[in-house]
Parts: structure tokens; sequence; C-alpha cells
């Protein structure tokens, strides 16, 4: 279940100022994160050909074109910043995570191993998919040991090109735990 936050950090493109970063999805997996992520940047790539994609873990480098970066995706852990085009990219530095005239917006995937063993969650769905079955939210317990913790941030959660963005990493980070 992905758990939500919009607030501020420390952005690495920008110096480690602090910016507005917009709407952070967070997604739990044991699938391997950075051929998920490959999978929805290509996606991406069919629909903005002149997509653009910075890398990194410690340091973030340059923005370049996603067919010459594609094969240098930091495994493990690391920081994926993409944007549509240059155009894109000069806006982001300007104005942060925010949507552009035509309703489409950076995005940035941050992800790394799980650092605590378990974690305490609220369970708002019947994890055991029983049909017609009402239940209030209870308490469970992540094992989150060996795990990946997956951060998404769009520009909002609403958007079409947000919503575009966040179901295709789920549907990569899904389709990677089952092969």
């Amino acid at each position: 279940m992905p758990q939500h936050d919009k607030g501020e950090r420390s952005d690495p493109r920008q110096g480690g100022a602090l910016m507005i970063t917009g709407y952070d999805t967070v997604f739990i997996t044991g699938a391997p994160v950075d051929a998920g992520i490959r999978v929805m940047l290509e996606d991406l790539h069919a629909r903005w050909p002149n997509v653009l994609v910075a890398l990194g873990g410690d340091h973030v480098g340059q923005f370049r074109p996603w067919r010459t970066t594609r094969a240098q995706m930091p495994a493990g852990a690391g920081e994926v910043y993409v944007a549509r085009d240059a155009e894109m990219e000069r806006r982001w530095d300007d104005l942060g995570y925010s949507l552009s005239e035509h309703a489409e917006g950076p995005s940035a995937v941050l992800y790394e191993f799980a650092s605590q063993p378990a974690v305490e969650i609220q369970l708002n769905e019947d994890p055991y998919e029983r049909r017609g079955v009402d239940i209030d939210p209870y308490p469970a317990t992540l094992v989150t040991a060996g795990l990946s913790l997956v951060t998404i941030v769009t520009p909002d959660a609403d958007s079409l090109s947000s919503r575009g963005l966040l179901h295709a990493l789920r549907q990569a980070l899904i389709g990677q735990a089952q092969s």
C-alpha cells in the first residue's frame, strides 16, 4: 500500500537547497527496483521520446537522454530524476515539481534498502481479498528485512500525468516481483 506525503526535503539537483518537492508516494517491495524503474522509463520513453534522466546515489549526474543512460541505472539504491525534455528540466529548476500548461510535470524516484527489519502499519483493505467483507482499519506488522523502499515524487496526486506515472511504476514493480 503506498504511503503519501507532501513536504519539503533537500534536493541534490539544487545543491542541497530546500525546496517544496511535491507529492510523495512510497512503495515497499521485494522486486529488483532498478529493473522496475527501467520498465517504467521504457514505457514513459514511448510517450516522451526526448525524456531526460539524471541518475545518482551519493552524487546525481547531469540530465541525459534516456536512450544513453538506460544501462547505467544504480542497483540496490539510487535516485532517478525524470523530465519530459529540456524545457521541462529548465522549468523544474525555476518552479520545482509543478505541472506545465500540458498538465505534465517532472518526477523523481528515490530508492534504498529498508533499514528497519519491521515496521508497524495500518491495513485499510482486506489483504486476503475476501469479497464483500467490510473491514475496519487494523494494525499489522510488515517485515521489511530484505525489502526496498521506493519513493516516487510527482507534482500532485490527481493529474492524469501523475496517476499514470504512479500506475506505471506500481505495475512495473509488480511485474518484476512476479518474474
